[in-house]
Order: C-alpha cells, then sequence, then structure tokens
C-alpha cells in the first residue's frame, strides 16, 4: 500500500490554485472570444468601405469607358471636318480673288474719271 502524505491543507490548496488557474484561463479566453470580435467587426465595416469605393471605382470605370467612346466618335469625324475646313478655305479664297478683281477693276476704271464723264462740262 502507498501511503498519502499529503494533508488537507496541502489538498485544499493544490485544489484552490487548480481552481485560480482553470478561472484564468477561461477568463482569458473569454477575453480572447471579445477581442477577436472587436476585430471581426472592424474589418467588417472596412471591408463595407472597400466595397463602397470599389463600386465607385466602377461607376468613374464606366464614365471613363463613355469618355473614350465619346472621343472616338468625334475622331471619326475629323476627316469629315478637316473636307469641310478645306472646301471653306477655297470659297474663302475664291471671295478673296473675286473682291481683289473687282477692286483693280474699280481701279482700272478710275471712278472719278467716270463721274466727270458723267457731269456735262460747261460750255464757255
Amino acid at each position: 500500500m502507498v501511503q498519502r502524505t499529503e494533508t488537507p491543507a496541502t489538498v485544499r490548496f493544490l485544489l484552490l490554485a487548480a481552481v485560480l488557474l482553470a478561472g484564468s484561463a477561461f477568463l482569458l479566453m473569454v477575453k480572447l472570444m471579445h477581442d477577436m470580435t472587436t476585430h471581426m467587426g472592424a474589418m467588417t465595416a472596412h471591408v463595407a468601405e472597400m466595397a463602397q469605393d470599389m463600386r465607385a471605382m466602377r461607376d468613374d470605370m464606366g464614365n471613363l469607358a463613355r469618355d473614350v467612346s465619346d472621343m472616338a466618335a468625334q475622331i471619326r469625324t475629323l476627316p469629315a471636318m478637316a473636307a469641310d475646313m478645306g472646301r471653306m478655305r477655297q470659297g474663302i479664297e475664291q471671295l478673296s480673288g473675286i473682291v481683289g478683281r473687282g477692286t483693280k477693276q474699280m481701279e482700272q476704271l478710275n471712278p472719278m474719271g467716270v463721274i466727270q464723264q458723267m457731269i456735262p462740262a460747261p460750255r464757255r
């Protein structure tokens, strides 16, 4: 037979130490769970903000794609605009030529001379 040399005071002390150790471990586990819950809540809020930012980015990219499409449509009209501008320049050059020839004709015609010819000269 094995004899026990433990006294009831030692057993009580060991039992109290085991209960305190178990209680401390339980409280540590509760704190750990609380901290995890807090961090999960913060992470959920960050993920929600990130999702909102991603939606805004998607909208911005849609607007950018629309703008690029509009620019492409405008660029396709540039050759037609260039042709119109060329025709307009030719028209202005022709008009300038007409005005220039008209000026030369007016100079050659000498309006003062024509007017003097139209006025009867005084008879002497």
